[in-house]
Parts: structure tokens; sequence; C-alpha cells
């Protein structure tokens, strides 16, 4: 059973020198204001490292054949590494272009026939629009790392209650480690610890690679049509 945040707290405070606090969240003095800002950097730093499988979340646009812009989620932190959206059209990923391009597009009145897409102002923007009933999926990853004590995820830690979304073992680490040198007792021990906890929770959280065989095409070759074409 995965420890709340508070219990996370008290099971680090032997090597932070301080006593253990029966509350945090709930607590205004200035340690408990100090345990709170550092416990949500450290999850925050965590968060950052890694693409996370568990905060991938698939996100869907059905087009309209009119819509071009749909927002972000309302969580969403980023697309993971090499992410690519997929459309019910095309049996390829649509292609992601740079705003330059996608401004280049709009001012020349061009179109990628097989589809582009790009971020831009909160939206995630497509071109052309998808067509009536076409939809375009893609994971991204969610900011909410923390849980509140029904399960539901939050973006940080507002309660002594809450839990961490990730390992928490490694949310100890990184915590101690940070609140030491922030206090400029760290060693590089401390740092060491909480890196190799997190390069083994990212290893885990690959899984297991499967060595297959390889055609020789690159699987991040795009198919070759023309960039621009007029519509």
């Amino acid at each position: 059973m995965a420890r709340t945040v508070l219990q996370i707290i008290q099971d680090a405070t032997p090597r932070l020198g301080i006593s253990s606090p029966s509350a945090v969240f709930s607590a205004t003095t200035q340690t408990e204001l100090e345990l709170q800002r550092v416990i949500k950097d450290a999850a925050d730093t965590i968060l950052r490292k890694h693409d996370w499988s568990v905060l991938k979340v698939l996100q869907t646009h059905v087009g309209d054949g009119t819509t071009t812009s749909f927002a972000l989620p309302s969580d969403y932190l980023r697309m993971p590494k090499d992410g690519k959206i997929w459309s019910t059209r095309w049996q390829h990923p649509l292609w992601h272009i740079t705003t330059e391009d996608y401004l280049n597009l709009d001012v020349r009145d061009y179109d990628i026939v097989t589809g582009a897409w790009t971020l831009l102002g909160g939206n995630v923007v497509y071109r052309p629009a998808l067509t009536t009933g076409e939809s375009a999926k893609f994971y991204y990853v969610s900011h909410n790392v923390a849980a509140d004590s029904g399960g539901t995820a939050k973006e940080r830690f507002t309660a002594d209650t809450d839990t961490f979304r990730l390992d928490d073992r490694v949310l100890e680490l990184m915590f101690i480690w940070q609140w030491r040198h922030k206090k400029g007792f760290d060693t590089p021990d401390d740092l060491d610890q909480a890196n190799t906890a997190l390069g083994q929770a990212i290893t885990r959280d690959k899984g297991a690679r499967v060595i297959t065989q390889r055609s020789r095409s690159n699987s991040r070759t795009n198919v070759a049509y023309p960039r621009e074409v007029t519509t």
C-alpha cells in the first residue's frame, strides 16, 4: 500500500535533522511550510525526468470538417518523446510541423494532403481540418502526479493524506537530498542514492525490451509525399 505524503516525510526525518511532524499540510509553522515546498519540488523533479507510463493519457479529437484547433487537456504537461498523432484516415502518423512551417502554410494558403499538426497557443492545430468523423488520437503526459485519499489524481500535494502516483521510495530519497542540499548538509551520497533509485524506477517503467527482426525501413521515416501542395 502506498504511503501518504505525511508518512514519507516522517520516514525521512531521521536524516533531515528535524523532529517528525504530526502534520504538514494543515500546519503553518516555518518548518512545515518548508517541508511542503521541498516535497512538492521533489515530486516535480521526478515527474519531469521521464515519460511515466502511469501518467500517459489517451486523447481523441473528432473532426467535423471545419474545426482545425482543439484545446489541450487541462492536465497536459507535454507530448511524450517521439510522440505521434495517429488518424483513422491514414495508415501513418500525421506530420508534426513547427509553428514556422504552420505559419508558412497558413500565409501561402497551402495544406499537406496527408495531414499535419502542431502545438500553438495551448491548442493542437491540424492542417487541413480533420474530416467529418475522422478521429485523431495521441498520448500526452499528465502533470497529475499526486492523488487524494479517494484516488482522484491532481497536480500537487495539498493534504497529508495525499499519495504519490509514482515510486514513493524515489520521492523520499529525492526529498531527503533536496532538503539537505537546501540546508547545506548534503553529501554526494545523498544525490547518488536519489539518482540511482530514480534510474532504477525509469528502467522498470520502460519494461523489458523485446528483440524482433527489424525491416530495412526506418520507423521514423515519413511517407514520401510532397510537403506542400495546393488544395
